[in-house]
This record gives C-alpha cells, sequence and structure tokens, in this order.
C-alpha cells in the first residue's frame, strides 16, 4: 500500500446506490414526546446545557431525533439478508481474525491488513491517506472514497480526517472499507466520489451505505454483547427509560476502547451530539441486524 497526496483534488462527482423512500409519515405526537424525553436525559448525560443550544447543535439534534424515532427493523434500503450474512462472516473471518481488536488506524488501517483485504476483493488497489484536514469543509468531512484510475493501476482511493476523535476516525475507516466490499460483492457502479460527513438519517435511504455502516456495527458490537444492548428496537411510548440505559450500555461498551468521553474535555457541544448520534445509529443498526438477518 502507498500513501499519495492530492487526494481533495480528487474527488470530482458523486452518485448513490439505488434506494427506496423511507414513509413519509412522521411519528405521531406520542413518539415524538417519548423522542423529546430521551433526547432531554442524553443531552444531560453527555453535559449539553439547553443554554449552549445554538444553530449547530439544534442541527445536529434533529440528526439524532430521527436516529431515534426510526424502526431500523422496517427501513426499507436494509441490504439483502444474505448479503448481510456474507457480510457477517467477513467481519469475523477476515477482519477480527486479523485484529487484536476493532481498533483504529493502527489495527484496521494496517498495511497488513489493507493488502489482505485487497487480495480478497480486488481488483482495485486499496490506497490509504490518513491525516488531519480542517480546511474547506473541515471536520464536517470525516473522510472520503473515490474509484479512480490512476496510470495503468485502478484504485479504491480512501481518505480519512485524523483530525476527530480516534473513535470517529475508526468509524469512518471501517465505512469506507464497507464500501470497497460492497463494491466487489455487488457489482461497482460508475467511477465516483462519496463522501461522508457525519448526517447518519440521510443512510437509512441508501442500501450501500447502510452496507457500510453495517460492517462498523458488526465490528464495534459482538454476539457477546448482545445481552448489554438486547431489546433495542422501535421507540415506543414509554420506552425512552429503557433505550437511555441501552444507549448507556453501548457507551460504556465503546467508550473506554478510544478513550471516549463525551461528559468531559472541550469537545465543543455540536460534536458531543453528533458523536452521540454516530454511537445510537451503529447501536440501533446491529440490533437490527441480528434481529432481521440473524447475525
Amino acid at each position: 500500500m502507498r500513501l499519495r497526496g492530492g487526494l481533495m483534488s480528487a474527488a470530482s462527482s458523486s452518485s448513490h446506490a439505488p434506494s427506496k423512500p423511507l414513509s413519509s409519515r412522521g411519528p405521531d405526537a406520542l413518539v415524538t414526546r417519548e423522542v423529546d424525553l430521551l433526547v432531554s436525559k442524553l443531552l444531560g448525560e453527555i453535559h449539553v446545557p439547553f443554554g449552549s443550544l445554538g444553530t449547530r447543535v439544534l442541527t445536529q439534534l434533529s440528526d439524532l431525533k430521527k436516529i431515534l424515532s426510526t424502526d431500523y427493523m422496517e427501513v426499507p434500503a436494509m441490504p439483502p439478508k444474505p448479503l448481510l450474512k456474507e457480510l457477517a462472516r467477513i467481519v469475523e473471518t477476515d477482519i477480527h481474525q486479523h485484529t487484536s481488536s476493532y481498533g483504529g488506524l493502527s489495527d484496521l488501517g494496517s498495511p497488513q491488513m489493507m493488502s489482505h483485504l485487497e487480495h480478497l476483493f480486488g481488483p482495485r488497489e486499496l490506497e490509504l491517506r490518513a491525516e488531519p484536514y480542517r480546511t474547506g469543509a473541515g471536520l464536517s468531512l470525516r473522510g472520503f472514497y473515490c474509484r479512480a484510475d490512476v496510470g495503468p493501476k485502478s484504485k479504491f482511493v480512501i481518505f480519512v480526517n485524523t483530525a476527530h476523535h480516534p473513535g470517529a476516525v475508526a468509524a469512518t475507516l471501517g465505512h469506507e472499507l464497507g464500501h470497497y466490499i460492497y463494491g466487489s460483492l455487488v457489482g461497482e457502479k460508475a467511477a465516483h466520489t462519496a463522501f461522508m460527513e457525519g448526517a447518519f438519517a440521510n443512510h437509512l435511504i441508501e442500501e450501500d451505505e447502510l452496507f457500510a455502516d453495517s460492517l462498523v456495527a458488526l465490528s464495534a458490537y459482538g454476539t457477546d454483547s448482545f445481552d448489554r444492548i438486547a431489546g433495542i428496537g422501535q421507540l415506543k411510548p414509554g420506552s425512552s427509560d429503557d433505550l437511555f440505559k441501552q444507549i448507556k450500555s453501548a457507551y460504556k461498551l465503546i467508550g473506554p476502547r478510544y478513550n471516549l468521553d463525551l461528559a468531559k474535555g472541550k469537545m465543543a457541544a455540536a460534536w458531543r451530539v453528533r458523536y452521540l448520534t454516530s454511537m445510537a445509529h451503529f447501536l440501533k443498526l446491529r440490533y437490527a441486524l441480528h434481529k432481521t438477518a440473524g447475525v
């Protein structure tokens, strides 16, 4: 694997996998109230005071509320069961067995892992660039991939913005590798660039995005964690306390791996909410994968 510069200029066009729209019906008044109760508890847990709810935080809260109110087992863009079962097998035999744990760039982004995945899912050569990026789109850009022909070689180029917290960096890298594997299993679309910017509600209408997120969810939460995250389905009236406890349990599983503490430090309120949304998304997705595909 080789690292090359100039990747930001490589992004030239974009497209998405075909998808089916989510229902246009929004949550009813009782569910909306339950979501508001849950969000209030979560904000208190990560020490985001209501006085800090500026425009950026409110934008992130909208994404969080969509994630919390959606029944992931009813999402139309969920990949087919056989495809998810194959992904689960890949995570178990080709990722977990070649890493000490689901970690950051040191494990999942190692030259050995890149070479292994490239051998399995080529023919495109994998090329990774990981560096902090704060100009232009800045921190709103978590990462991107592009399929490109570089000289005589066809490459799948991944950029990961390491200015983010290590836990977010690991999730972004796993997501982009999920796109690489999806292209191998399903068939690559036209060469294009796709950006990961952290609005996870948008992923619920794109099969390839949910597949890529599923790699992260399967890697982060093994079957041994089901007793701590069981029961995370549709948010119903009176269920906010249960879901709050499940999210806290998931946080206790994930936080120590990356020294992530959303309640301390100098992290801006908007980013506390964004990272919380990310964790809730992968958690609910993992439970849905188990219930709908048996993985």
